[in-house]
């Protein structure tokens, strides 16, 4: 089993890119790895409330579901999701991570994908 970090940091307003990273996400899973998604800048979005076929992202929120449900890890970066000013993230267990946790995350993997 490889333990896989996918670091997801580009903006989900118009661009389906983020949904077909998050589907991979899903699809790594069939091959029993370890998969944490980490969102960070602006790849914070996808974490809160959002209707995707408004922003055309594709979908996103099956594919973070399923990955919650198969009890993979989801990390959102904590300084981008406090200058947003948000106070709470759509899904449940999400762990909210600083820069630095979240570095030592990342290089601690097997593999690691960004985008």
């Amino acid at each position: 089993m490889n333990e896989v970090v996918v670091v997801i940091r580009k903006s989900p307003f118009n661009t389906t890119l983020n949904s077909e990273m998050l589907r991979m996400c899903v699809g790594l899973t069939l091959d029993e790895n370890k998969i944490t998604v980490v969102f960070l800048g602006d790849g914070v979005y996808l974490m809160l409330e959002n209707k995707p076929e408004l922003i055309n992202s594709g979908v996103i929120h099956k594919h973070i579901e399923t990955l919650q449900l198969l009890k993979h890890k989801l990390i959102v970066e904590k300084e981008v999701f406090e200058k947003l000013g948000k106070d709470n993230i759509k899904y449940d267990d999400v762990e909210i991570m600083n820069q630095s946790q979240i570095a030592k995350v990342i290089s601690t993997a097997d593999v690691v994908i960004t985008c």
